[in-house]
């Protein structure tokens, strides 16, 4: 099996067993014509189906969650092996645990990443800002889980 697709049906797995899509958030799944199976928050084919997805979790409580962590605190180091690692919910993850393993889970999902400009429009972040997000978001997993694995 292609490590590509293993990691994906992970990562997919992770997302269901968490519980992590919202309930205005759908999550689509296709096959693309190589065989491939994607999973995203946007159909990008007039073949891709709506996952049902029962959200039994509940929201973090705003007080749960700890502080960011402070400039200069590493991140896990990142490799799609270790990101499945750091998404994989476990049975005693707290409420900031599991917002962090879901964020992280949806930056890596996303087909880009964006901030909004001061009149509210999406403006996808650059490749450097993009990386910075995904590595604050990997140092949150490390303190709000106590290692993140």
């Amino acid at each position: 099996m292609n490590i590509k697709i293993s990691i994906a049906a992970a990562l997919a797995a992770s997302l269901l067993a968490m519980g992590a899509a919202r309930a205005d958030t759908p999550i689509y799944k296709w096959v693309d014509d190589k065989g491939q199976v994607h999973y995203s928050t946007e159909p990008h084919s007039d073949q891709a189906q709506q996952l049902e997805i029962k959200n039994s979790g509940t929201l973090p409580n705003p007080g749960d969650a700890p502080p960011p962590p402070p400039p200069g605190t590493p991140a896990a180091p990142a490799s799609p092996a270790n990101d499945a690692k750091l998404v994989n919910p476990k049975p005693d993850d707290s409420p900031a645990c599991k917002a962090g393993r879901d964020r992280l889970f949806k930056y890596l999902h996303a087909d880009s990443l964006y901030q909004l400009d001061d009149k509210g429009n999406k403006q996808p972040l650059p490749p450097a800002e993009k990386q910075k997000a995904l590595d604050e978001a990997r140092a949150y997993i490390v303190q709000a889980c106590g290692g993140g694995a």
